[in-house]
């Protein structure tokens, strides 16, 4: 069937009928509105990422979640080597196509489709074209005082944050890393703009085309944006669009732009938790002062705190790359009963996170980003890199064990950085992208070679107890097709001639 991505994304009737009633009438390619506050309210019910409860693991709140299976494609998760007998219904098996980077990322080890692999494309296309029909709507809105003029920007410039963080997520998880060199004939995704139902076969923009985009949106959401207040944490405001400036900017290699976008985000909102000081409890809290911005749910904790069953936990590599004195080993994770596990937030049956695993802005991350493109511009640079540095870290550090860095410069200093990034930013999304844009960094590139183990068991009524029945290790090497996705094959079937990524059979060795 031709044209599946735009009959699933633009059936505006379905889209904006299942979370709004403003709409007296409808069909799919027209839509009655009366106000601007109907397309504010088209615009918090269906383009932004949803927050669910959750109540169990990732197999019963799949399609609540979004492409969580990030979290376990690099090196931050591991699997817990238990004995439950229940461990195989649990998130491994749902995730063991994307935890072992296997050609079919949706399928477990014994070839059963597990998860949907075009979920993560849909819904992000789906969110997109709201954004879209918002934008083809909002100005035609009537306006009356400068209060009206003020929602109607505030209204527009959000619709082209989220359609530019939508195309910019996409484009990381289908296309390749932003290459200045390539990145003009690396595929990427398709690219629509209009809410319009077009009668066509879709292709596949460049990355260079979709990073275009993304910044086309995020500078006129920050002219839109700029002296407006922010309506609340889940709701894009312009220290957000600055943020996601200096993001965008660092993985296209374009330093001067993101140390300026990180500075402008810092000179609205610069607060950090001093750890020294930390109460305990959830790092994660919307009424964190460093947190900027958030949208979606975090199933993290429900599929990472289970100590005794064959279920993900952090892995040994994160929780050994914090030294001695830093606050966050404890805080972000830690060591108990034998188990690394997760600590940014805590989790109780039912209970809903505020907080998202991959969509939480943080002033954190705008000190790492300025630190690490300043470190890359080098020279009078050096200093700000350092200064940025030495911010974040004070604030996570024993005071005692807490040293200012005053000489690192150049690959030894950008090194420092990320491995700070790393520390800090665990398990909020960003380390699987950041492995793959170091891979291509031209100034200091870093390659890494991942590996992950998957043991399945069974009871064994010889030994009268569960026994490993499967026990193999996996590895991705730098710059293999599995670094990138795969095109849904139900976008390839219905747009004949769409490439897809190639990815090979994942070789692995036994362990049994």
């Amino acid at each position: 069937m031709k044209k599946h991505l735009l009959h699933i994304i633009i059936g505006v009737a379905a889209l904006c009928a299942s979370c709004s009633n403003f709409l007296t009438e409808y069909s799919q390619d027209q839509a009655y509105v009366r106000s601007f506050t109907d397309l504010d309210e088209l615009l918090a019910g269906s383009t932004y990422m949803k927050c669910h409860n959750i109540t169990q693991t990732f197999q019963f709140q799949a399609n609540m979640t979004f492409f969580p299976y990030i979290h376990f494609m690099a090196d931050e998760t591991q699997l817990s080597k238990g004995s439950d007998p229940f461990g195989y219904s649990l998130a491994p098996a749902y995730l063991f196509g994307y935890y072992t980077w296997q050609k079919k990322v949706g399928k477990d080890h014994k070839e059963t489709t597990m998860w949907r692999e075009a979920q993560d494309w849909q819904n992000l296309y789906e969110y997109i074209n709201v954004a879209n029909l918002v934008l083809s709507l909002i100005d035609k809105q009537e306006v009356v005082t400068a209060n009206d003029e003020s929602e109607v920007k505030r209204i527009k410039g959000e619709a082209h944050f989220l359609r530019g963080a939508y195309y910019f997520t996409l484009a990381n998880l289908y296309g390749k890393p932003y290459a200045p060199a390539t990145a003009s004939k690396d595929l990427a995704v398709p690219l629509k703009l209009t809410e319009i139902i077009e009668d066509k076969i879709y292709e596949r923009a460049t990355v260079q085309e979709i990073y275009g985009q993304v910044l086309e949106d995020l500078l006129s959401a920050e002219a839109l944006l700029k002296e407006i207040p922010r309506k609340s944490v889940v709701r894009a405001g312009h220290t957000a669009v600055c943020l996601l400036l200096s993001r965008v900017y660092l993985y296209m290699q374009n330093y001067e732009n993101t140390v300026m976008w990180a500075e402008e985000c810092l000179k609205e909102e610069s607060n950090l938790i001093d750890l020294n000081g930390f109460a305990g409890g959830d790092f994660l809290v919307r009424e964190s002062p460093e947190l900027i911005f958030t949208m979606g749910t975090n199933c993290l904790p429900a599929n990472l705190e289970n100590h005794n069953a064959e279920n993900f936990c952090v892995s040994k590599e994160l929780y050994d790359c914090f030294e001695e004195g830093d606050l966050r080993n404890g805080y972000f994770i830690a060591l108990e009963d034998n188990v690394y596990t997760y600590k940014k937030v805590n989790y109780n049956r039912g209970q809903r996170i505020d907080v998202s695993d991959n969509f939480a802005f943080r002033t954190a991350e705008a000190y790492l980003n300025l630190a690490e493109a300043a470190a890359c511009l080098g020279g009078e640079h050096t200093a700000r890199a350092r200064q940025a540095y030495n911010i974040l870290r004070e604030s996570r550090m024993e005071p005692d064990k807490f040293q200012k860095e005053e000489n690192l410069s150049g690959r030894e200093l950008v090194d420092a950085i990320r491995l700070e990034r790393r520390r800090e930013l665990c398990l909020e999304g960003h380390r699987w992208f950041d492995l793959r844009r170091y891979m291509v960094n031209e100034l200091y590139p870093s390659e890494k070679t991942l590996s992950n183990e998957y043991i399945v068991y069974e009871y064994s009524y010889v030994t009268s107890g569960y026994e490993p029945v499967f026990y193999r290790r996996y590895t991705l090497p730098p710059h293999d097709g599995a670094w990138t996705l795969p095109i849904p094959s139900e976008e390839l079937d219905a747009n004949y001639g769409m490439p897809d990524n190639e990815r090979g059979i994942r070789d692995y060795e036994s362990l049994l």
